[in-house]
């Protein structure tokens, strides 16, 4: 890679053009609110000023600005997998969570259930044993 120096000025004019991509903020009224994963090297180089096919990955000068396009274009990629990973996980959560919830509503249906069983054959026990001690006396 070359110091920042020694690089022609289409090279640092189509750095600064990418930064302004990045950022938001490009000149060209067609790059106004391009989604980040759309920038390419020839909106990059259209962006400087240079027709789309200016930044070619033969010229060895180009090579260290296109390898940053194409990182940050991958970056950009992996982050939308991981958000649609991460939505698809918190979706399979809540559905676990709302079947979870329902076996509690019918295990607390069941235990409401079997208390008042045991209720009353607590109070039928009750009533046949003062029948026996009445009996008994």
């Amino acid at each position: 890679m070359k110091a920042k120096g020694a690089m022609g000025g289409g090279v640092i004019a189509c750095e600064d053009a990418f930064r302004r991509l990045i950022d938001g903020a490009p000149f060209v009224p067609r790059h106004i609110g391009i989604e980040p994963s759309k920038i390419t090297a020839g909106i990059v180089s259209v962006e400087a000023g240079f027709d789309r096919g200016y930044l070619k990955k033969s010229r060895k000068s180009h090579q260290y600005l296109l390898a940053k396009i194409e990182a940050f274009r991958l970056e950009i990629a992996s982050d939308k997998s991981n958000r649609s990973t991460k939505a698809l996980e918190v979706r399979q959560v809540k559905e676990k969570l709302s079947v979870l919830e329902n076996e509690i509503q019918v295990a607390h249906a069941q235990r409401d259930v079997v208390l008042a069983q045991n209720l009353q054959m607590y109070e039928r026990i009750m009533e046949l044993e003062q029948e026996v001690a009445r009996i008994k006396q």
